[in-house]
């Protein structure tokens, strides 16, 4: 068997990882103990933004890489929940943005596309719940070693170019390294575990615009400025219709449902949403 091979860790990354664990050791140790006995398959975690400022590295990246800053989050609190027995797989639901964040619907652009935003709407909207393939993993015929791919939703699903184990055991086989991947590569034999794979519950919903005063009385709902956005896990079927509710996401662009052509370049804006806060607001 070959020796594993070395991964580099990025520092501010360590750095984001050490921030993450002393917010949730400190803050949300007891919340946690307190969810041992938990059978349910998914528990959305509600985590503080201001605490989150609190760091200053956390703080950069979650600005800057609100996706990625989750998911460094997540092992995080997957290493807090299997200390405590807790099979239960947690999502972080980043709740109390700043002000900061707070956008206008008809203010967004395509140069907005992977930013953190706030908006405050109402539900027209609710989808029926449906699922989608998350990560694939694909055993090579030839050799058995196993790929993982990462998906995109409403995105045309991706397999493996290449397999690497075959590709490393051929380079070995001709004694040249330096041959160009390009030039000269097994020929892809793959097959889909689908049982293995990764899925994810989510629901689609419509979102208008809405304008309200200081006193939280509604001013306008607007029937121009709309915008579509997603929730998945633990908020599938917890959201209704006429609602009034501050989203939080992050923007996301996604092709236009009616395309007549595979390569329509035309896309819309959407909201993949991390969390939802209820908006006390009175015709």
């Amino acid at each position: 068997m070959s020796p594993p091979k070395k991964v580099e860790v990025d520092p501010e990354e360590q750095t984001v990882l050490r921030e993450w664990r002393e917010l949730v050791v400190e803050h949300y140790s007891a919340d946690i103990a307190r969810l041992e006995g938990m059978e349910d398959s998914v528990h959305g975690f509600h985590i503080e933004h201001r605490l989150i400022d609190e760091k200053p590295i956390l703080r950069h990246i979650f600005h800057e890489n609100p996706t990625r800053a989750l998911e460094l989050g997540f092992r995080i609190m997957r290493e807090q929940f299997d200390a405590h027995n807790i099979p239960t797989r947690p999502v972080l639901r980043v709740i109390g943005l700043s002000d900061n964040y707070l956008n206008r619907v008809d203010e967004l652009r395509m140069r907005d596309r992977n930013d953190l935003v706030s908006l405050d709407v109402k539900i027209n909207d609710v989808s029926q719940p449906y699922g989608w393939l998350k990560m694939a993993k694909y055993q090579c015929r030839d050799c058995g070693s196993i790929t993982e791919v990462r998906q995109r939703r409403a995105r045309e699903r991706e397999s493996p170019f290449v397999c690497r184990t075959c590709l490393d055991k051929m380079f070995k086989e001709n004694d040249r390294e330096d041959l160009p991947l390009g030039l000269f590569h097994p020929t892809p034999n793959f097959t889909m575990l689908v049982e293995e794979c990764n899925y994810e519950d989510v629901q689609d919903i419509s979102m208008s615009q809405i304008t309200y005063n200081k006193e939280h009385h509604l001013i306008n709902c607007s029937t121009r400025n709309q915008i579509l956005g997603t929730v998945a896990d633990d908020l599938v079927d917890q959201i209704a219709v006429s609602k009034y509710l501050r989203v939080n996401g992050i923007v996301r662009v996604q092709p236009v449902p009616d395309r007549t052509f595979a390569k329509d370049t035309r896309r819309l804006l959407s909201i993949d949403i991390i969390s939802v806060e209820e908006l006390s607001i009175t015709e």
